[in-house]
């Protein structure tokens, strides 16, 4: 399979062909990788790295590698770019905090286009693995987005309360245009209507934790993406760890410190 879709790059990349031949080559390349995704074998934990203030058992799955959620943000930002072509003035790309950051550190650095930075900040889950619906703006823009086109960053989506409200916010504004690129996105979750133009990865209604996302304020430097054991959020919401600064004690949720 790699080497095929390797065939499929080369070609697609190769300044002799026409225009038609390079859209046809695009079109199966795009086709392929799509196969290859479905057809992905689910990564063990032992084909990631594990630090030393966790526990395997923390961990149900393993969903993403680092090595997926590069080549796919690595995707995504010349998907982005060439939907958008060039512009009059840079694209306002906003980074909502904090779960998005991870995300779009990598995402803007794979744009090949003139684009500068914002960022917002919404509460909705507060320290538990559930949405609770209520929605609060917590960081507003610094700057006047009339006219502007807007690409918002978020790391999932899910029940698309918070995006909803976002969207309606910026909407009043008066932008040129705006569009929202997701890393993740609970499908079985999501408002009916609202969809996201950029989409990294669909996946089942699961908590997932690692790339900027966490629990209670933990696992957001894993470089993976992963399912939360559901012992880690059943002894969280026990301990009160769910509630507190992603700590119990001194700053641990591992199972050593959760269990009784």
């Amino acid at each position: 399979a790699t080497s095929a879709l390797d065939l499929l790059l080369s070609a697609s990349l190769r300044p002799s062909l026409s225009e038609s031949h390079v859209d046809a080559c695009s079109f199966s390349l795009r086709r392929a990788l799509i196969a290859a995704r479905k057809n992905r074998k689910m990564p063990a934990k032992t084909d990631v790295k594990f630090p030393g203030y966790m526990s395997l058992d923390e961990i149900e799955e393993v969903l993403f590698t680092e090595a997926d959620l590069k080549a796919r943000v690595l995707e995504m930002g010349a998907e982005i770019s060439k939907t958008y072509g060039p512009l009059d003035k840079p694209l306002v790309v906003i980074c909502t905090l904090k779960g998005a950051t991870t995300f779009f550190a990598d995402l803007i650095r794979a744009l090949d286009m003139d684009h500068i930075w914002e960022f917002m900040s919404f509460s909705s889950y507060g320290m538990g693995t559930t949405s609770s619906g209520a929605v609060q703006l917590v960081l507003d823009l610094k700057m006047d987005v009339t006219g502007r086109h807007i690409l918002i960053v978020e790391d999932i989506l899910d029940t698309g309360n918070t995006l909803k409200y976002m969207l309606k916010q910026l909407a009043a504004r008066d932008p040129a245009s705006i569009k929202t690129a997701v890393l993740l996105h609970k499908h079985e979750m999501t408002i009916p209507g609202l969809e996201a133009e950029f989409v990294g990865f669909r996946i089942p209604n699961k908590f997932v934790v690692g790339y900027g996302l966490d629990y209670a304020q933990k696992y957001r430097g894993l470089p993976w993406i992963g399912v939360v054991a559901p012992w880690v959020y059943t002894k969280g919401k026990e301990s009160g760890a769910d509630r507190a600064d992603g700590s119990i004690a001194k700053g641990d949720v591992s199972s050593s410190s959760l269990s009784q």
